[in-house]
């Protein structure tokens, strides 16, 4: 059976279950940017409109509904999945835990707003938890125990899918992963204002300050970035390393160190079937490297059985996972 939607389009009934296949506006809301996209099936079915983040709660949440209300101009939408940094207590849809990245935006009542502005149902989630629900089901891992999705960025994120749920913690922090410890030393504090956290070392900061701290020790003679360390960027020891240069090569292999510790410490934990690895430090991992590194460090069952993968959605996953948790809890309501 089929059904008509605003935008003139049909979508098809399931004839098993009489459950139509729906519409859904995804938004991934992050420090930078708003972008938004409409969602059917697990997949984007329209271009994605981006546009940047507004400066306050209150310009954000106007920015929201002001997106929303562009997409409803041409479809026919059964509810708003939203991703969003910090803490969501997925309930109320309120966020409860501070991110750096969104100053004021604790305490916004996201889910309640949303609603009474649009009449729309509307879901609200962790942005890591929405790109890892995104990368599970698309790779069909729905039925699998335990799967991780990190999120190698500025920081380092996570989202665990457990039996192809989310799993989010008493709290709502389940997967706050960046902020595991990894060393004792208390050498690097994290942005969270604690010593030695993952992400102050496997992170793209992480990586960064690595690179400053190793090029700080040797001459010009030794590597080019030597004279580059005052506006030294992760692209240029990246660019360092394409070209042969020693210095840049073990910075980067320092890192994957650093990286693979956090994913032992995980892998130990939770015996995943396999690590999804995604964001904009993908570009600098070495799969077979960490691969190896990884059994190195592990017990031998896990190492030889857990797989290190890299994610498949990119930047659409926190949108896809956000409008599919929608559409998913309208279906099973």
């Amino acid at each position: 059976m089929m059904v008509l939607t605003k935008d003139g389009d049909t979508q098809q009934m399931d004839g098993g279950t009489h459950k139509p296949r729906m519409n859904a506006l995804g938004l991934d809301l992050g420090g930078t940017k708003l972008a938004a996209a409409i969602i059917s099936n697990s997949q984007l079915v329209t271009e994605v409109k981006k546009i940047p983040t507004p400066k306050g709660a209150d310009k954000i949440v106007e920015a929201v509904i002001s997106l929303i209300a562009d997409f409803q101009k041409d479809h026919l939408i059964a509810g708003v999945g939203i991703a969003t940094a910090g803490v969501v207590n997925v309930e109320t849809g309120q966020v409860i835990g501070s991110t750096g990245n969104l100053p004021g935006w604790e305490g916004t009542k996201l889910k309640q707003i949303v609603e009474e502005r649009t009449m729309l149902p509307c879901h609200a989630e962790n942005d890591a938890n929405a790109a890892a629900y995104a990368e599970v089901h698309a790779a069909g891992l729905g039925d699998k125990q335990a799967v991780v999705t990190i999120t190698l960025g500025t920081g380092i994120g996570g989202g665990l899918v457990m039996n192809g749920k989310l799993y989010r913690g008493q709290h709502w922090a389940g997967g706050e992963v960046g902020h595991l410890k990894i060393g004792m030393e208390n050498k690097r504090m994290c942005t969270c204002g604690r010593w030695d956290c993952w992400e102050a070392y496997g992170s793209g900061s992480g990586f960064l300050r690595t690179s400053k701290e190793i090029i700080a020790t040797i001459k010009p003679e030794q590597s080019a970035l030597a004279n580059k360390l005052a506006n030294l960027t992760n692209e240029m020891v990246g660019e360092a390393a394409d070209k042969g240069d020693p210095v840049a090569h073990k910075i980067i292999d320092i890192w994957h160190e650093h990286v693979v510790t956090g994913l032992v410490s995980l892998a130990h934990a939770l015996d995943p079937y396999c690590f999804f690895i995604t964001g904009g430090m993908e570009k600098f991992v070495n799969f077979e490297t960490m691969r190896e590194l990884f059994i190195d460090r592990s017990l031998p069952l896990i190492g030889k059985n857990v797989k290190i993968l890299p994610a498949t959605l990119g930047t659409d996953a926190g949108m896809i996972g956000a409008g599919s948790l929608v559409i998913d809890s309208l279906v099973t309501s």
